[in-house]
C-alpha cells in the first residue's frame, strides 16, 4: 500500500506540474493560455485571422518558448473573438465567418483582455500577428497608456488601403489603426515588421503607418524581413520573436 501510494503521489505531482507550465485561462472576458508565471514582464500574443480554417492556437508554442527562455515573464497566448483552439477552448463573440471582425465590438474585448492581465508597474509587452496586429494597432489609441511596447507583425495597418491593394470589397465594420494613428501615445514603443514576400499584407501597409506615428514623436520603427511571407513560420517568426525577446531584455 505504501508503494503504491508513493507511484500515486508522484503521478498527482506530474499532473500539478503540467497544470503549472501550461494553464487555459479566461483572459478577461476571452480565453487562451498562460505559460510561466514570472513577475517582471507580462507578454500577450494575439493570433492572426487563420481564414484558410481550424483552430487558432498556432501560437501556443511560441508562448511557451518564450515563457521557458524568459522564466521572469508571465506569457499569455490569446483566442481572438469567436475563435478556438484545437482543445475546443473558445472565446466569446463573433469572427464573422473570419472576415471584416475588427469591429469596435471584439477591439473593446480584446482591450478588455489585456486590462485583465495587466499588472501595475509590471511592463505589459503585446505581439499581434496579421488580424491581431490590426486590432492591436487600433486598441492602443483607443486606450492609452494600456500597452507599453506594440509588435505589429505583417500588420495591415491601413484596412481600407489594404482591400483595395487586394482587389476586394471594402471591411465596412472594421476599425483601421491608420485611421487612429494620431492618438497613439508617445509613451508606447511601437514595432513592426514585415516579410518583403508577403502576398496578403504589403510591407507598406505597415511602414506607412510607422512613419506617420514617428512623425509624431513616437518611438516607432519598421523593420522589413527578407525573403519572409505572411504566415507565422520560418524566418519571419524567427524575426517576429526576436523582436519580442529583445523587448523583455530592455524591460525586464
Amino acid at each position: 500500500m505504501r508503494q503504491s501510494f508513493g507511484l500515486a503521489g508522484l503521478v498527482l505531482s506530474a499532473i500539478l506540474l503540467a497544470g503549472m507550465a501550461a494553464r487555459a485561462d479566461e483572459i478577461g472576458p476571452l480565453a487562451g493560455k498562460r505559460f510561466g508565471a514570472g513577475p517582471k514582464v507580462v507578454v500577450v500574443l494575439l493570433h492572426g485571422d487563420v481564414s484558410r480554417g481550424g483552430p487558432a492556437d498556432y501560437l501556443y508554442p511560441v508562448a511557451e518558448g518564450i515563457a521557458q527562455r524568459h522564466p521572469g515573464a508571465s506569457v499569455y497566448a490569446v483566442l481572438r473573438p469567436g475563435y478556438e483552439d484545437a482543445a475546443g477552448l473558445v472565446s466569446p463573440g463573433s469572427n464573422n465567418g473570419r472576415r471584416d471582425h475588427y469591429t469596435e465590438e471584439n477591439n473593446d474585448l480584446v482591450a478588455a483582455a489585456l486590462q485583465a492581465v495587466k499588472v501595475p508597474g509590471v511592463p505589459l509587452v503585446v505581439l499581434g500577428h496579421s488580424g491581431g496586429a490590426a486590432q492591436l494597432g487600433v486598441v492602443i489609441a483607443r486606450h492609452p497608456g494600456l500597452v507599453d511596447t506594440a509588435i505589429l507583425a505583417a500588420c495591415p495597418c491601413d484596412i481600407l488601403r489594404w482591400r483595395e491593394m487586394q482587389g476586394r470589397r471594402p471591411w465596412d465594420l472594421s476599425q483601421s489603426p491608420q485611421a487612429f494613428a494620431d492618438d497613439v501615445p508617445a509613451t508606447t514603443h511601437i514595432r513592426a515588421l514585415t516579410g518583403t514576400a508577403d502576398d496578403n499584407t504589403d510591407p507598406v501597409l505597415a511602414e506607412d503607418y510607422v512613419a506617420s506615428l514617428s512623425g509624431r514623436g513616437v518611438d516607432a520603427v519598421f523593420q522589413p524581413v527578407p525573403g519572409a511571407g505572411h504566415d507565422f513560420n520560418g524566418t519571419f517568426a524567427a524575426a517576429a520573436v526576436a523582436v519580442v525577446e529583445t523587448e523583455i531584455d530592455r524591460i525586464r
